[in-house]
């Protein structure tokens, strides 16, 4: 076997490379290994997505602060949970406009939702393509 980072021989049962420190990767890159990952990362016990969100809304004070100070593997990196913040925002308005279009019909400090200017119909009509 050989690595993949640092093209150095590997004896099989090698976790990860001797000189570079990379994880050796058996699994092919297929759906169902997609997914696994997938639900391992953010749906397991000691999740760091669901801690950081529900800390962010507890004591965000202490996330923040400990992020600064190096508090690395109790959190969520701060790209990564921002991503991720964005994808479920997008999806929800998404799904909102497609499936509840009256939901987002609503009068909010007296601006009609319905009368938006080109751009604000442009990122609404962007969203949902």
């Amino acid at each position: 076997m050989e690595c993949k980072n640092c093209s150095n021989q590997l004896r099989t049962d090698y976790s990860f490379c001797p000189d570079c420190g990379a994880k050796v990767i058996r699994n092919r890159l297929t759906v169902k290994n997609l997914w696994y990952d997938a639900t391992e990362r953010f749906f397991n016990v000691d999740n760091t997505f669901l801690i950081t969100f529900k800390h962010l809304f507890t004591k965000p004070d202490e996330v923040i602060a400990g992020y600064i100070n190096g508090v690395r593997k109790k959190y969520l990196n701060p790209i990564s949970y921002f991503t991720i913040a964005i994808t479920m925002g997008g999806l929800f308005v998404y799904l909102m406009s497609e499936f509840f279009p009256d939901a987002l019909s609503y009068q909010f400090q007296n601006v009609d939702v319905n009368n938006l200017n080109d751009s604000e119909k442009f990122a609404i009509d962007f969203q949902k393509n």
